[in-house]
This record gives C-alpha cells, structure tokens and sequence, in this order.
C-alpha cells in the first residue's frame, strides 16, 4: 500500500545535482517553481482542495536574494521544482501570494493529493537538514550546500568532509496473540488525546536487523518477548526525517511490564474494541488510535482485515 508521504511522481533526476551547470540553467527557466518553507512548514493554496503553494522566480526574489538556497527536489514533466527555505519574518502577503498561507505539515497532510504530501515531506525534510547541518561534524568549521542541497561540504580546505542528508529508520510493530494486539499510550502522549494508543516503535541501533529490533524494543518497553517477525510496509515519516518500517511481530507467553520511562501504560485490546477505535478514531472514547495518515492506524487497518473482512481501502 501507499503511505501518506509516499508515492510521489518526481523525477528526482539525482544525476544533475552535481552539475552546477545543469542546475543554474534549470533555476533561470521560466517553468521552474519554488515551494516556500517557513520554519519548515510549507505555503499553501486555500480553499477545500488545497495545493502546494509554487511560486516563480519572480514572486520569491521578493523575499530571496539569490538561488543559492534552493534545494532541487526534482522534475515535473521537465520543469525543475525546488524547495526554499525562507526568514520566519516572511508573511504570505510579502509573497504576493493571495489566499495561500504556510500551515504545518501535519495538518495540511491529509488534506493534499498523494504526489503533493510527498513532494512537501521530502522538501520539509531538506530544510530541516540544513537548518540543523550548518557546522563539520569532524572540525567544527561553517558548511556549505553542494549538490543542489543533497549535500554539505565543510568550507576549511585541510577538512573538508562531506555530508549527506541521512534517514533513520525505525521499526513500529502491532504486537498480537490469540486474537488481540498489544497497544501502548507513550510518556510524550500526554499531550496527545485521552485514550489515545498505538503501535510499539523504537530506532533501529547499529548492527541490528528489523526483526531484532522490533524484538528488543518489544521486550524494553512491554517486557514481551517475540517471535515470528513479519514485515507489512513503511512509511516517509518528514519530522524531521525517518523511515517509518512496520511489522507484525507475534508475542510469546508471558504479561506485559512496561518501562515507566516510554511507556504510561499498555493492554491487550479485542479486535471487537481495535475495530471501533480504527473507526472513531477522531472522536472521544475509551480507546483511541492515531488518525489515518500515520502507518500506525494503517497497520491497526491492515491486521483487522485479514480476520474480519474489514475494507482497507479507504481511511
């Protein structure tokens, strides 16, 4: 299946960003676009179908000196498309741009076709990358975009390492037995709705396949060991930048014991109380899962389908 922030349609086209040419020439056309990013949150077009908010050369010099922090995300029937990260002191009217506004990924995600979430999670993720890469990670010396944004050199000569935006993946797992799944609601998830569970998820470590890791998270968090390790899909997940990788993993006996410092609490939930929560999952109730764009409800989705002829296809 396709995840939100996946399935994009940009030729990504990694063979010019090292052709300085090829990129300066691909910046004076009068195709290429710009998508402005304002404290990595993206511009916007209004209305009930809401677009991203391209602008052309003309519209962002107004705000932008120069191109050189435009990141080549890729082509769209050959005409180049750039993300752009602009001053936080930008407003919407400095950009000429109308009923547009920068809004957060999050909340405009579900809301966009499925190419354009993909082309924002993947301009999103860039500009957080820069902002937070300006310095060597070897020496300490300032850096510089190189590669159309798809790198950063460092300027001191005797050093100069390369850097590359990097993605880090991490395993989220419906942990299941003899008909029910385990579900945890996390510390940080106080913040969040009251009810609200998900899926177990932890970083992979070095040297660690994806089945031993949703194996050691499942037992450091819910004190559960695991089996059978089945792979289901993965999901672009841009805050800031990981690969989300879902899995159905099979609980051996034993009780859940949560660790205080991830975990509030965590249950056995009946695919009766998983199947309500998956279809109220925006309304107040004794059980709550995350909404439809995060591969967490999906895998919720996923697994009641395959007992109870429940129909996937839509959220």
């Amino acid at each position: 299946m396709t995840h939100t922030f996946a399935g994009g349609c940009l030729d990504r086209a990694a063979h010019l960003r090292s052709d300085a040419a090829a990129i300066a020439g691909l910046l004076e056309t009068d195709g290429a676009r710009f998508l402005p990013y304002r404290a990595a949150s993206p511009l916007v077009t209004g209305g009930r179908s809401p677009g991203l908010g391209w602008l052309s050369a003309e519209d962002l010099a107004v705000v932008v000196v120069g191109p050189s922090e435009a990141l080549f995300l890729g082509l769209e029937e050959g005409e180049a498309r750039f993300a752009v990260p602009v001053p936080e002191t930008v407003q919407e009217g400095d950009l000429g741009a109308g009923s547009s506004s920068f809004r957060g990924v999050r909340e405009v995600a579900p809301l966009l076709s499925v190419a354009d979430a993909s082309v924002m999670a993947t301009g999103r993720s860039l500009v957080a990358w820069h902002a937070s890469h300006g310095y060597c990670p070897r020496c300490g010396s300032a850096s510089s975009m190189i590669d159309a944004g798809h790198a950063r050199r460092c300027t001191d000569s005797r050093c100069g390492v390369v850097q590359f935006p990097r993605t880090d993946p991490v395993v989220i797992m419906l942990i299941h037995r003899n008909g029910s799944c385990l579900l945890g609601r996390a510390v940080r998830s106080r913040r969040y709705p009251p009810g609200l569970h998900s899926c177990l998820a932890g970083y992979v470590e070095p040297g660690e396949s994806i089945e031993e890791a949703v194996r050691r998270e499942t037992l450091e968090e819910a004190g559960l060991r695991v089996g059978h390790v089945r792979y289901h899909s993965s999901q672009p997940w841009p805050f800031p930048s990981t690969l989300m990788i879902g899995c159905f993993a099979e609980a051996l006996a034993g009780r859940p014991r949560i660790d205080p410092a991830e975990l509030e609490s965590v249950r056995w939930f009946t695919r009766e109380e998983l199947l309500e929560a998956v279809v109220r999952w925006d309304e107040d109730g004794a059980l709550r899962v995350p909404p439809p764009l995060t591969i967490a409800h999906q895998l919720a989705r996923a697994w009641l389908s395959e007992g109870s002829g429940l129909d996937t296809s839509h959220p």
